[in-house]
């Protein structure tokens, strides 16, 4: 008889024994697949944010705050001058330009006389914010430039009612609506002007959700703010583009105003992640060399507890090789019962608590993350067997029966 078919055998009849000695592999196993799992899908929603959102740039009043609500201009009294927007446009295509041609990444138009750029223009998006009192309640209300607006929040889809078309009428986030109670065609007063409610947002898990949008100038003729802008959100239409460029020549050459990359936001959250991420891998791997420990004092108890029939196989001509083979493949499958095991556990782990931790992103199993797993989970088998299968190889017959 083949000796891995005495070893299977041999896990077989001892299942007991078997799963008591993968239990620890299973714990191991099934955290470092669950974390494997989640981590991947946190991985992916955050590369899909940077794709997303990345490639924009926010620009702040210097004088403000990261602070409450004055890093949003907000309460702050510090505002950007409405016409200083073409200098910042002129400063950000001219950085994108310069980041293209250090990169060698410059698009030129075929046949153009001496090279025109093609990069298509970026959005801007300029926001003014101001509180207000509307039905008794504190409320931010965002001014807007519709057409920009749209476009750089291309997520943004309407849940109840129409996009605001006049100058009169506006558009309630979705929290704000539901807790005010706020409907399409409702009359409010803002500032002691009236306005007409002409639709509600989809909820977008963002600050926008509790704000109302109207139209710029009208925000700024109902506040008293004449060319005077909160922030302008600049979101460029090239894939890659250098935005960190932009942010350097910007807070460089323009006055008075700080910008701040999104992308380079989102990379913190990386780093963040990443680091958390770690962290959690130690505890697997400590989780992994405990699992060891165990499987090498069950292993050594095992072998003392079937020293006779080590003698015996010795006597029959087993030689140490196949001893340790023996052993080993026994070890093998413990290491593939409790990879197996931890496996579909960790599966299970991460199927609740990843739409718990991360609501937006997919939990997706990947083959690759079992077969680590498993691999995991059968080289600490492996490693904690085999010394107690060198030890085996040693025993004597002579010294096997006299131990009985």
């Amino acid at each position: 008889m083949k000796i891995y078919r005495v070893a299977l055998r041999e896990v077989a009849r001892r299942r007991i024994r078997t799963l008591y000695t993968a239990s620890g592999i299973t714990v191991a196993v099934a955290l470092l697949v669950a974390t494997l799992t989640v981590g991947g899908a946190a991985h992916h929603d955050l590369q899909q944010t940077i794709a997303r959102y990345g490639h924009s740039l926010t620009i702040f009043p210097a004088t403000t705050h990261e602070t409450s609500l004055q890093g949003f201009g907000i309460g702050s009294g510090h505002y950007i001058p409405q016409d200083l927007i073409p200098e910042i446009k002129r400063v950000y295509d001219a950085a994108i330009r310069a980041g293209w041609q250090q990169k060698g990444g410059l698009l030129l138009a075929e046949g153009a006389p001496g090279g025109l750029d093609i990069i298509e223009d970026p959005i801007i998006a300029p926001r003014l914010y101001e509180p207000a009192q509307v039905l008794d309640r504190d409320v931010i209300v965002a001014g807007v430039e519709a057409s920009e607006e749209y476009k750089a929040r291309f997520w943004w889809e309407i849940d109840d009612g129409a996009l605001p078309a006049a100058a009169d009428e506006f558009m309630a986030g979705k929290v704000l609506a539901d807790v005010a109670r706020l409907r399409p065609g409702q009359r409010l007063v803002i500032n002691g002007h009236e306005v007409k409610l002409t639709g509600i947002l989809r909820e977008t898990d963002s600050p926008d959700d509790y704000m109302l949008f109207g139209a710029l100038p009208t925000v700024q003729r109902i506040f008293d703010r004449p060319n005077k802008i909160s922030l302008i959100n600049i979101r460029a239409m090239c894939n890659y583009c250098p935005v960190g460029e932009a942010e350097l020549w910007l807070n460089q050459q323009v006055v008075g105003v700080r910008a701040t990359s999104q992308r380079e936001i989102a990379q913190a959250q990386h780093r963040i992640f990443a680091n958390v991420a770690s962290v959690i891998g130690g505890f697997v791997a400590v989780s992994l060399a405990i699992a060891c420990m165990a499987v090498f004092n069950m292993m050594m108890g095992t072998i003392h507890g079937r020293i006779r029939e080590v003698g015996l196989l010795k006597v029959l001509g087993a030689s140490r090789w196949q001893l340790l083979r023996l052993f080993m493949y026994e070890g093998i499958g413990i290491g593939l019962v409790g990879g197996a095991l931890g496996a579909g556990l960790g599966i299970v782990i991460a199927q609740l608590i990843g739409p718990w931790l991360l609501p937006t992103a997919i939990i997706q199993v990947r083959l690759s993350h079992v077969g680590l797993a498993l691999a995991a989970a059968v080289l600490t088998s492996v490693l904690a067997t085999l010394y107690p299968a060198i030890h085996a190889g040693r025993i004597k017959p002579a010294q096997a029966f006299r131990a009985l």
